[in-house]
């Protein structure tokens, strides 16, 4: 029965680890409108994904079919495969690719933007004064301190940051940049200290988990690292349906499939 559904899903492309791109069946748009639908002949249980363990090895494990993979997506909050539980080697690559370089943290956020204004549309919880601030270090741009010379990925007035790539950077180098000429030729700043991309702070946050993106008395800095970390272990319990009750749920989804 899951080799018939899945012959009526649309396909949609999928990137693997390796590189290469495979096609798989997209069920996820259609399955997140109608699962409502499908609590109403549903028992659920709770699984803990092991490490390694892939959709289509949890489903033969309690199913006795890896096609059935599928209806972990149906009924947890997951919008496509990346949503799944990473192991460990996973993990790190993913941490690798998406927090590249060095974190260059300096004295005050004026030595990297301008003194903000007042926006109103970017009026938030984590901006709540609507500050707009004009970049005096670029995007994209090279920093040179001596010899050295980085790419800059992003800038952070929150934290006073900025993120380059390149050269190996130390504290009290000093950065020139020579594009952007609006605020003075060689326009430059002192880094005060370093750490990886994925040491930088996230947040701060107090004892009953509150948080905030400054410190003080009672709050402590959660890290890129720790923040993907405790998220991916957030998604090692998973929904399930109960292994007796596969069947009935099936017969509920071909019906509500096909009724288009």
């Amino acid at each position: 029965m899951a080799n018939k559904l899945f012959q009526n899903f649309p396909t949609m492309t999928y990137t693997l680890e390796s590189g290469k791109v495979i096609t798989i069946k997209d069920f996820f748009r259609k399955a997140k409108i109608e699962s409502s639908a499908i609590d109403n002949v549903v028992d659920y249980q709770y699984y803990e994904i092991l490490d390694g363990e892939r959709p289509d090895v949890v489903a033969s494990k309690l199913y006795g079919d890896g096609d059935l993979h599928w209806t972990f997506f149906l009924v947890n909050d997951f919008d496509n495969y990346y949503d799944w539980f990473m192991d460990y080697e996973t993990f790190l690559n993913y941490m690798n690719e998406k927090y590249q370089g060095q974190n260059l943290i300096v004295a005050n956020s004026s030595d990297i933007v301008t003194t903000p204004t007042y926006d109103p549309t970017l009026v938030s919880t984590d901006n709540p004064l609507g500050h707009k601030h004009d970049n005096k270090i670029l995007i994209g741009e090279t920093l040179t301190s001596g010899t050295k010379t980085v790419s800059v990925l992003s800038v952070d007035p929150t934290f006073n940051r900025v993120v380059v790539k390149g050269d190996i950077i130390e504290a009290n180098d000093v950065m020139v940049s020579k594009t952007n000429e609006v605020f003075g030729t060689n326009l430059s700043f002192t880094v005060q200290s370093v750490s990886d991309s994925q040491d930088g702070i996230h947040h701060y946050v107090d004892s009953i988990g509150n948080k905030r993106t400054y410190g003080g008395t009672g709050y402590t800095p959660v890290t890129h690292y720790t923040e993907e970390l405790n998220n991916n272990e957030a998604k090692r319990s998973i929904k399930i349906i109960e292994p007796s009750k596969i069947k009935t749920v099936l017969r509920e989804f071909e019906r509500i499939m096909s009724s288009e």
